[in-house]
């Protein structure tokens, strides 16, 4: 019985960690758009199987999908 309360009071508090939902990655991605544009690339969205993509290409011919740009780039959401 002890082990089974240890457990569900773990997971209750792990519940807590969960990633940030659809807002942070809406804001993380927007972020990531104004660092290319502002860097002097050009965003394109392509439609891929059932979801939409969205590219940077940079001036220095790299073309990267904005959330691994993100993430590549450090950029951190305000």
């Amino acid at each position: 019985m002890i082990r089974y309360s240890l457990l569900l009071a773990s997971l209750i508090v792990l519940s807590g960690c969960t990633s940030p939902g659809l807002e942070g990655d809406d804001q993380s991605q927007q972020i990531a758009v104004d660092f290319c544009e502002r860097e002097g690339g050009e965003v394109e969205t392509r439609q891929e199987s059932d979801t939409m993509r969205q590219y940077c290409h940079l001036m220095e011919g790299r073309v990267i999908e904005v959330n691994r740009l993100y993430r590549a780039e450090g950029l951190t959401i305000d």
